[in-house]
């Protein structure tokens, strides 16, 4: 027993120092395998992803308020959907599209989907489309009380991950400022619903919404279904 007796300023004994070095080795496996456990205990964090195919072109009219929105007629096989034009980085559509305003164009980018959705991070000017396209007028849905929270549309659809939530508030709300379309995401029946935001008048509300972004919040207003998308708009003051 007088081997294993340790003084600070001798050598430490054997049996000590064995015993010390595999306990640190179950130590570190065990905190290792506990992590593995717990990382493979939770759920796949559900996001959008970039388009596999590269560079795309859609053909549609676009719309302005509350945002540029290029909204796809439905085609043989295919329903109606939108497509939201953002520019690289924390950027909105570029002034330039202001001049197809209600117009049939072409847009080519690279495309962000999520669940029937896509923004489209352009990639060249735009021109007017090889032949006119119609759209069915957009019909009211009728005032709704939501429960949801804002992201910005192009990190939500991917662009970043998480896209939404706390984690991103703050890049929420600088996408927001910059006029990436704001959404209200909701949960309904069990999946996720999103709508472009607008204020009571039909216009953008970034520097409202960009203060919210990623906080649960209850809004009431009006829903309205374009071609592919719901518009939700609520009175700006709902956002002070």
């Amino acid at each position: 027993m007088a081997d294993d007796f340790f003084v600070g300023y001798l050598r430490a004994p054997m049996r000590l120092v064995r015993f010390i070095a595999i306990a640190c080795c179950v130590v570190l496996i065990g905190a290792d395998a506990l992590a593995l456990l717990l990382y493979r205990a939770q759920g796949a964090r559900a996001s959008g992803d970039w388009g596999t195919a590269g560079e795309v072109a859609y053909d549609g009219v676009l719309v302005a308020r509350p945002y540029p929105v290029l909204l796809v007629p439905a085609a043989a096989g295919h329903g109606a959907y939108a497509v939201l034009p953002v520019s690289e980085g924390k950027i909105g559509a570029p002034p330039e599209l202001a001049a197809f305003y209600g117009k049939s164009v072409t847009l080519t980018g690279y495309p962000l989907l999520r669940q029937g959705l896509t923004v489209l991070q352009l990639s060249a000017p735009a021109h007017a489309a090889n032949k006119p396209l119609a759209l069915a007028p957009p019909v009211p849905l009728g005032r709704h009380t939501l429960a949801g929270e804002i992201a910005d549309s192009k990190c939500f659809l991917g662009a970043m991950i998480p896209g939404e939530g706390k984690a991103h508030q703050s890049c929420a709300g600088l996408c927001l400022m910059g006029d990436i379309p704001a959404l209200f995401v909701t949960q309904e029946a069990g999946h996720l619903v999103y709508r472009l935001l607008e204020d009571e008048n039909g216009n953008a509300m970034a520097d409202r919404a960009s203060a919210h972004a990623g906080q649960p919040l209850t809004l009431t207003g009006e829903v309205m279904r374009y071609d592919g998308i719901e518009l939700f708009s609520v009175p700006r003051a709902s956002l002070d």
